[in-house]
């Protein structure tokens, strides 16, 4: 085997390496934004239930997605319907996809919502 095999062998394993690590790295934060939209929007539901100031929960929702590392991007308030509708967006860490499209990696957006209590 010629050292330019085992050179090209070895540079092919590395730039999958790379593009596997980030697919991981996106994954994971999709499943995080939309664990933190959960729980912002859980807790604003709890926040309307007990003290039924909507800016209250707005704040509490945006207190929550940001211990999670996240941004609320959108909040809503049905009294009608009592739902509460949160969007949260983050970020995935990345070595190489950024440089493809910064959509796959920036801009991770998930909704979610609850009823209060």
């Amino acid at each position: 085997m010629s050292i330019w095999k085992l050179l090209l062998a070895v540079i092919v394993v590395g730039a999958v390496a790379l593009f596997a690590f980030d697919a991981v790295s996106v994954v994971n934060a999709r499943r995080d934004v939309s664990d933190a939209a959960s729980a912002s929007a859980d807790a604003a539901a709890g926040a309307i239930s007990s003290s039924k100031n909507r800016s209250k929960a707005a704040k509490i929702a945006e207190s929550t997605a940001r211990a999670h590392g996240d941004v609320v991007t959108a909040f809503a308030y049905d009294p009608v319907a009592a739902r509460v509708k949160v969007t949260v967006s983050g970020s995935a860490n990345s070595l190489v996809l950024h440089y493809f499209d910064k959509n796959l990696t920036n801009n991770i957006k998930a909704s979610a919502t609850a009823q209060p209590g």
